[in-house]
């Protein structure tokens, strides 16, 4: 990841615009632009994406509560058969 950072950035992409890419991309320019340590790096961009995957799963319960039919699939089992077995009704 580290790498494919720096060869955008050397490519011309501004670290503007990385910041926008997502969280991944997000940290590790701020680490190769000196601004945060490798430890660093790792640690804040992990509480970043558990912060981020909290507020996704808000996000869903609330639609949920408001009626909206949401299929979740356990990525510890086959998520097509899942889908397949479970949220037909779903399926469009």
């Amino acid at each position: 990841m580290i790498e494919e950072v720096e060869s955008l950035h050397a490519a011309g992409v501004a670290w503007e615009t990385l910041d926008n890419f997502g969280l991944e991309y997000r940290f590790v320019a701020r680490y190769l632009q000196g601004m945060i340590n490798r430890n660093d790096l790792f640690q804040q961009l992990n509480s970043a994406i558990h912060q981020f995957a909290k507020r996704q799963d808000t996000w869903f319960r609330r639609m949920q509560r408001q009626g909206v039919d949401i299929c979740w699939l356990d990525a510890e089992k086959d998520p097509v058969e899942a889908l397949l077995a479970g949220c037909q009704d779903l399926v469009k």
